[in-house]
């Protein structure tokens, strides 16, 4: 009897150590898994707003959230994406849920579950867009899939192909606007980055803000070039080769070889 009390209290004490353990160690996710039970609002479709959010605040919330999901639905066909999304009311509320403190949003995934946090500057179609992007990747792909084998310059570069801060919404201009703000940036290229340079995310946000800009445009530049080619086909049949084990690297340059040679081939008839 002793010993099963005994057993009991330890197994008591490694569960608390364990709780106390992942709170250090993740905190942002522990404050997103227990949102419901702090100061916010849960609505419908998994959204939780901040009980001091202001009335304008919950009205630009809700107009951007639905504009966001047309355009996500517009880009990749349909939306299978269902994060929750947690607005929080000023910058250290959001602190404590967001990995970054910096910017106006973050989405964070984990094999348990999803999250878009925002923040007040994050009241905009483009950031709530940009941020869902990241979901529909995570959903789509999983997240061991999106994590080990998806590139972080193509995880941000396809969010900001519904993201228009750095472009217009014309698709047949996205590349070259990306690429005159490129050239802008680097100085023509000379103060360039290599995609291999932001491919892990420690990579992609390991510098100051004028850094973590020119990865966000080189990424943006490379999406929007490879996308010109292969089109939003190429964007599906790309994922469903990454599912069934395909390497990222082959299946994205097989891809556009592949639509290259088809968009080539009505020339070389012409020309005989």
């Amino acid at each position: 009897m002793r010993s099963t009390k005994v057993l009991l209290l330890n197994l008591f004490l490694l569960g608390v150590f364990l709780l106390v353990a992942y709170y250090f160690w993740f905190p942002a996710i522990w404050h997103c898994q227990t949102v419901r039970f702090g100061n916010f609002t849960e609505y419908p479709g998994g959204l939780y707003v901040s009980n001091d959010a202001t009335a304008t605040q919950r009205d630009s919330l809700t107009q951007s959230i639905t504009r966001s999901r047309q355009r996500i639905r517009e880009f990749w066909g349909n939306q299978v994406g269902d994060s929750s999304i947690i607005f929080c009311h000023d910058k250290p509320s959001y602190s404590k849920f967001a990995l970054m403190d910096e910017g106006p949003g973050c989405s964070l995934g984990t094999p348990t579950g999803s999250w878009i946090v925002l923040n007040p500057d994050g009241l905009n179609v483009d950031v709530i867009s940009h941020e869902m992007c990241h979901d529909e990747l995570f959903t789509r792909l999983g997240w061991f899939k999106t994590k080990n084998s998806v590139p972080q310059w193509f995880d941000e570069g396809l969010a900001l192909m519904v993201d228009y801060r750095f472009t217009n919404p014309d698709t047949t201009r996205r590349h070259l606007d990306y690429l005159d703000e490129w050239m802008l940036m680097t100085h023509h290229g000379s103060d360039g980055m290599e995609l291999t340079d932001i491919r892990t995310v420690k990579g992609f946000f390991g510098g100051d803000r004028h850094y973590i800009n020119k990865a966000y445009l080189t990424a943006g530049l490379e999406v929007s070039r490879w996308l010109s080619v292969v089109g939003t086909n190429g964007l599906h049949n790309l994922l469903r080769a990454v599912r069934h084990g395909e390497s990222f690297d082959t299946a994205y340059q097989r891809l556009e070889k592949t639509n290259h040679q088809v968009a080539e081939a009505p020339k070389l008839q012409a020309g005989k």
